[in-house]
């Protein structure tokens, strides 16, 4: 209990005071008023007064006595009051605290759970990290990783060390730049590395969304994107291209139907919900002789989307917004541009667009 409380309480007299004091008055002042009557007139004197004369010295003798147990009454009910409220108080902190124990307790099963999966998904993504090393060859079409090494490789993992793959391809010492392979060969350059790649994406985002439900820092986000599952996933999501790009769309579908062909060209009027808060600008595309070009108004500031590229009703490209890179995908039907933007750490935004 603070010495706030304890103050307050200091400040309202004892009930068992107050009925003391009140009957020890009363008794005071009854006795003086039967003296009274006794020794100042006699009790013949006062019952021949008549009965408005009594009345009124009845009316007037009591009124004090009724004043005072009416203040003695409102002293009282105001310590209960008080020791009601007290109570009530002190119910709603065990409550806030029951609620915040609560919280932490799924919170931790939310974050056991999570691991679990975490597990899982760091396994499954160092299987597919480890097809993608044994995908690849020289332009004399052998193998840049010997089939002794690839063994003992996989006998590593199978004994869990999951980054073994993924390290070799964010290290590339075992030869792939020196065989001409651009990262952006390694993850996309054929259609098997593409439907890996493709499948990397789609585990490694959505165990980031896992994250992201039992993460009240960041921390753990932060953690999983800094391995090197998350350093592979950041070089896929720089260098992707459709159709690889379209599993960004897999678990976002804002059109139940999507038309065929899509009208972007235009400006629109975009409404995102990012990570921190709602946001507005405009987008623009032309066609222009060899290209989509389009650019990003925000804050006074032209940023143009790289890379556009327009399949149907689906579009894709890639803008710098503050220096932060960002991947944008979405889908066009008629005058509404509904998508999201893509980092490093998962969906920052999901926007809707009208034509402006």
């Amino acid at each position: 209990m603070s010495d706030e409380e304890n103050s307050s309480k200091t400040k309202l007299p004892d009930r068992n005071w107050l009925l003391g004091l009140g009957v020890v008055l009363t008794t005071v002042w009854l006795v003086g008023g039967i003296v009274y009557i006794v020794f100042l007139d006699g009790w013949m004197s006062f019952v021949d007064e008549g009965a408005d004369a009594i009345g009124g010295f009845l009316e007037g003798f009591f009124a004090p006595l009724a004043f005072l147990w009416l203040v003695i009454g409102l002293f009282i009910q105001q310590r209960e009051l008080a020791s009601n409220t007290e109570a009530l108080k002190q119910t709603n902190l065990n409550s806030e605290k029951q609620t915040e124990v609560l919280a932490a307790t799924e919170l931790r099963a939310r974050q056991n759970a999570f691991f679990q999966i975490a597990e899982n998904v760091r396994r499954q993504t160092g299987n597919l990290a480890g097809l993608l090393v044994r995908s690849l060859k020289t332009d004399q079409g052998e193998h840049i990783v010997s089939d002794d090494e690839m063994v003992e490789y996989w006998m590593n993992h199978q004994h869990g060390q999951y980054e073994i793959f993924p390290g070799l391809l964010t290290d590339q010492g075992e030869g792939f730049a020196a065989a001409g392979l651009t990262q952006s060969d390694i993850f996309y350059g054929t259609a098997e590395r593409m439907q890996t790649s493709s499948e990397y994406v789609k585990s490694f985002r959505g165990l980031i969304q896992q994250a992201r439900d039992c993460d009240d820092d960041g921390t753990i986000v932060r953690t999983i994107t800094q391995t090197p599952h998350g350093e592979i996933y950041a070089a896929m999501l720089e260098h992707i291209v459709p159709p690889a790009c379209w599993v960004l769309l897999d678990d976002y579908s804002p059109f139940t139907t999507v038309a065929e062909d899509g009208d972007v060209f235009g400006t629109w009027h975009i409404r995102a919900r990012t990570m921190y808060g709602e946001q507005e600008w405009f987008t623009t595309f032309r066609e222009s002789e060899s290209a989509i070009e389009g650019e990003v108004h925000l804050d006074e500031t032209r940023m143009p989307i790289q890379d556009f590229i327009k399949d149907g009703s689906a579009v894709f490209g890639r803008v710098m917004i503050a220096g932060n890179f960002f991947i944008m995908t979405g889908m066009v039907e008629g005058s509404l541009l509904r998508g999201q933007l893509d980092i490093r750490e998962g969906v920052y935004a999901t926007f809707d667009g009208v034509r402006a």
